[in-house]
């Protein structure tokens, strides 16, 4: 893996939006990620062999427990029932913040 340098971890946190206030403050952060990076790398090293991949980060039940439930296309929703619930409409639709 290429050496992270204090240079790069300083545009990194520049890119981050990361305040670094001074010289002592970066190189502890430079330690903090070099700590890290070590850390991870090791996972390199363990033998997956005989681990199956995951598809969920969480064990899924049956749908014999209830936790899961067919999905089965119901009757829609109507305009007025969708719109029932915000004070914010405009012309029978959602009126949100603009975004740009």
């Amino acid at each position: 893996m290429e050496e992270l340098d204090l240079k790069k971890i300083q545009r990194v946190a520049e890119l981050s939006k990361i305040e670094i206030k001074d010289e002592e403050e970066l190189r502890n952060l430079s330690t903090k990620i070099k700590s890290i990076v070590a850390h991870s790398e090791r996972l390199n090293d363990l033998d997956l062999s005989d681990v199956e991949p995951m598809t969920h980060a969480m064990q899924l039940q049956q749908e014999t427990s209830g936790s899961l439930r067919k999905d089965e296309a119901g009757e829609p929703v109507t305009q007025e029932e969708a719109l029932r619930n915000t004070e914010f409409t405009e012309d029978g639709q959602f009126k949100v913040p603009r975004m740009i």
